[in-house]
Order: structure tokens, then C-alpha cells, then sequence
């Protein structure tokens, strides 16, 4: 979507006005002679006379219009495709930086934290026309980016999980709920996607739960969770008795009553977790319309390179131009 040019100092256009000096006679051109009608009529001369003055007025009308900073704001553009809005919550606790299933963390094995990155990197690279956010969650929830067409930002914040430890403990509560608040007050412009990524759960009080189940209807989101198991001491989810009563379960038994849409991967190690997101690319394959603002476009570039152009056939004439009859 287009917008008028503006100018981001406009009083630079003032000097406008001097691009008319070219116009002007100047007796330092003119070389004398006994008898000017013995002059032959030059009309090649008059040409050039007349090319040298067009040059000079343009290039002084480029530079300053230059100058006062041409340009376009809040541009639009509308953009069609197939995907989603998608919100990845990663689990940045400490448990993540452990090593994935049974294995040691060496030449072999990967922790979750990397298992989990790489396998999210490779979904971002697959959805190009997703509108995508960033979040992490341990004591409390850290909104790295929040939604943008942007996808190399979001692989830089994905890669940042990797430096340093995590945090001490897991609010999953806290982090899902700032998730769900990343949805509020936006306009409804495709199918809308928490990825919930961790290796553990959490005990939900009463309010906690209304808050979540409420906040994925109001805001129509399918959730995701992806769990990453640490081998025996975690549950399997896919099989939980009704009698088990930890954090995990728990947390999977009421994803399993909301009203929105929910689905569980379980990931024992890096393969598990790359087919939970390929079937996710799978799934969300739905036609989006989004509008992206754009920044300021800035076309002083352009003044000045058309100014470079007028200057260089300027010099080039200046060669050419005779000095003296001797």
C-alpha cells in the first residue's frame, strides 16, 4: 500500500530557489572577439550551453531535496499464504540444560535445551509466511519477540537460549498465561498457535485454570505441548494412570478438558522431537491475510545518486569547454 512522499526536514526545501544560479549569464565564460558577426552560428554549442545549464539546475534541485530527506511513512503491505500465528513457549529452566532420554551429554548426546532448539529452528526455516513470537518461561515468563514477520529475529532469540544456565524453577502457570496475553486486543488475521515446549509440568490452582481455559477460548488458540521426557523419572504421559498423581499428569489432564483444541507430542530424544514439529508444519496449513507496517522508507539515496549523475556529465562538459581562441 502506497503513501505520500514526506520530508523529514522539510525546511531544507527553502534553498530551492538556488537552483536557479545556473540560469545566469556569467562574464567568465564569455571570450572576446574583434567582430561577433563573423561568427559562425554554433548551434552545437548552444546545445551543450543548454545541457550544461539543465545538469546544474538538477543537480542542485536533487541535493536538496535530498537534503530535506525524502520519503514514505507508514507504509503497508498486505501479505497472503498459507500458515498461522504461532507462539513458542520454550521452557528455559535449569532441568533443560540435563541431558536428553538416557543418554550422557558428549559427543553423542544433546540436552533438551539443544535437542529443543534445533528442531524449532528447522520448523521457523519451514513457515515462512508464519506471523511468529518468542517467549520463555522458568520463575517467570520473558517475552523475547513478540509477534513479527521477522523470522531472523526469531532464530537469533531461539539461538540465545543456548548461552548460560537456565533459571532455578518451572512457573509454567505464569509462562502460559503471559502467553495467552500476547493474543488480547489483536485483530483475528489467521489460525492462532501456542507450541508449548518443556520438560515438566505443574500443579494449577483453581484460578490459574479458569485463567488458561478462558484466555485459549476468548483468543480461539490450539495449544501444543510438547514433552520432553528425562527418561524413567518422568511419566509417560500417553499412558497415565488416573491414579498418578504428579506434576505432569496432572497438568495433561486438564489440557485434556479445555474446550480448545489440544495436542500432546512426547519426545524421548532428538528424532521424536523433530516429527512433533514437522507434524505440527504438517497441520497448520491454513490460508492467512496479514497486513505488515513497514518503517519509514527513506529515499534521499536516490537524490543523491541522480545528483552524482548530473555532476559527473557536468565535469565531463567542463572538459570539453574552450577556454581561449589561442
Amino acid at each position: 500500500m502506497t503513501s505520500p512522499i514526506d520530508f523529514a526536514h522539510p525546511y531544507v526545501l527553502a534553498l530551492l530557489p538556488l537552483a536557479c544560479l545556473p540560469l545566469l549569464r556569467r562574464r567568465s565564460d564569455t571570450l572576446s572577439f574583434s567582430y561577433i558577426g563573423w561568427l559562425p552560428v554554433n548551434r552545437i554549442g548552444r546545445t551543450v550551453g543548454m545541457i550544461w545549464r539543465g545538469c546544474a539546475v538538477l543537480a542542485i534541485l536533487a541535493i536538496v531535496i535530498g537534503l530535506a530527506g525524502p520519503g514514505r511513512s507508514n507504509m503497508q503491505v498486505l501479505h497472503t499464504g498459507t500458515g498461522a500465528e504461532i507462539l513458542i513457549l520454550m521452557d528455559r529452566s535449569s532441568s533443560m540444560d540435563d541431558a536428553m532420554g538416557r543418554q550422557p551429554i558428549d559427543s553423542r548426546g544433546m540436552s533438551k535445551n539443544e535437542v529443543a532448539r534445533r528442531a524449532i529452528t528447522r520448523f521457523v526455516d519451514d513457515r515462512p509466511n508464519d506471523r511468529l513470537a518468542f517467549m520463555m518461561f522458568g520463575i517467570s515468563p520473558i517475552p523475547v519477540i513478540r509477534f513479527t514477520e521477522n523470522h531472523k529475529i526469531i532464530q537469533d532469540a531461539i539461538a540465545g537460549t543456548g548461552i548460560g544456565r537456565g533459571m532455578a524453577d518451572t512457573q509454567l502457570d505464569r509462562g502460559l498465561r503471559a502467553a495467552i496475553g500476547q493474543f488480547d486486543g489483536r485483530r483475528y488475521d489467521g489460525h492462532r498457535v501456542i507450541v508449548l515446549v518443556s520438560d515438566g509440568g505443574a500443579r494449577l490452582d483453581a484460578q490459574a485454570r479458569r485463567d488458561i481455559e478462558e484466555g485459549l477460548e476468548r483468543n480461539q488458540i490450539d495449544l501444543y505441548f510438547i514433552y520432553l521426557r528425562s527418561g524413567v523419572y518422568s511419566p509417560d504421559l500417553r499412558a497415565v494412570a488416573a491414579n498418578d498423581t504428579s506434576a505432569e499428569a496432572e497438568l495433561h489432564r486438564f489440557f485434556l478438558t479445555l474446550k480448545s483444541p489440544y495436542h500432546l507430542y512426547q519426545a524421548n530424544d532428538a528424532d521424536a522431537m523433530a516429527a512433533a514439529m514437522n507434524d505440527i508444519n504438517r497441520q497448520q496449513k491454513y490460508q492467512v491475510s496479514f497486513v505488515e507496517r513497514l518503517p519509514r522508507q527513506d529515499r534521499s539515496p536516490y537524490c543523491f545518486a541522480a545528483a552524482l549523475v548530473f555532476c559527473t556529465f557536468l565535469f565531463a562538459l567542463h572538459l570539453l569547454q574552450v577556454r581561449s581562441w589561442a
